[in-house]
């Protein structure tokens, strides 16, 4: 009897998580205003023989329509409880396959699944995986740096996904360190090469250099690094030492880079 593959769990996770967010989606569209909620309608009658009996119950239904409740009407917590399964099932000593649930199996093969697959697993389970395997649907922006004159750079700092504890609920507020890419504003016609002050996926504070080329267009992405360089925080940047200082007016902006587009 053998614990499952990575490949096929997270395929499984992302066709999941895909689903929920396309479910997240139309909650959006059809939770939204239009040309009135159900009591605008209603109050905009100014009559108490239609406002009585309908009023409350459809204010209930104009904050229904969430996510979770659209998922618990489904059977799509199946793909949690089933995995569940799987994990609790004996080894030839009789121990489970995999301790921990999903947090367990993800800890042990050091992956991560879609913030997505989280809500669905919040919804389903109604408590929270751990943050640390978890990354981020967002489009997140850890800071934006320019170039002034001097030149100097000026670091206005943005987000962060915490400091990488274990126990970090998978809230919105934390999630697992990520690599991260340069977006560029503007560009004059000398590299820029940077040096960023980042928190690794332990919390503790290094550097990483980057080059951001001449003449890059406006929304150019460079990678900072490779995958294995994962962080959770940008908390400043400067030139690097003999590097090419770019040109002033220079500006780009620090964001996370998807772990991976999760597909059906």
């Amino acid at each position: 009897m053998s614990l499952i593959d990575v490949t096929t769990l997270l395929r499984v996770a992302d066709r999941a998580a895909y689903q929920y967010g396309q479910m997240k989606d139309m909650s959006s569209a059809i939770q939204a205003q239009g040309t009135a909620y159900y009591w605008e309608t209603i109050t905009a009658t100014d009559d108490p023989d239609v406002e009585i009996p309908t009023l409350k119950p459809y204010e209930a239904v104009d904050n229904d329509l969430s996510p979770t409740q659209i998922v618990c009407g489904t059977l799509l917590g199946n793909i949690i409880s089933g995995m569940e399964g799987h994990f609790s099932r004996k080894d030839s000593n009789g121990d489970p396959l995999q301790l921990g649930g999903w947090d367990g199996y993800l800890q042990a093969k050091d992956e991560r699944v879609s913030q997505y697959f989280a809500e669905l697993y919040r919804a389903t389970k109604v408590s929270y995986m751990f943050a640390v395997h978890v990354f981020s649907e967002g489009d997140d922006k850890f800071a934006d740096v320019s170039v002034a004159a001097g030149p100097t750079i000026v670091f206005t700092d943005g987000i962060n996904y915490g400091n990488g504890s274990g126990t970090n609920p998978a809230n919105g507020s934390y999630f697992a360190a990520t690599q991260l890419r340069i977006v560029v504003g503007t560009m004059g016609a000398a590299d820029l090469d940077l040096r960023l002050a980042v928190k690794d996926v332990n919390d503790n504070p290094t550097t990483i250099d980057v080059t951001v080329p001449a003449g890059s267009a406006p929304g150019d992405s460079i990678s900072v690094g490779t995958s294995s360089d994962r962080f959770l925080d940008v908390t400043g940047a400067s030139f690097v030492p003999a590097g090419s200082t770019g040109t002033v007016g220079d500006v780009v902006e620090v964001r996370n880079l998807k772990e991976r587009q999760i597909v059906l």
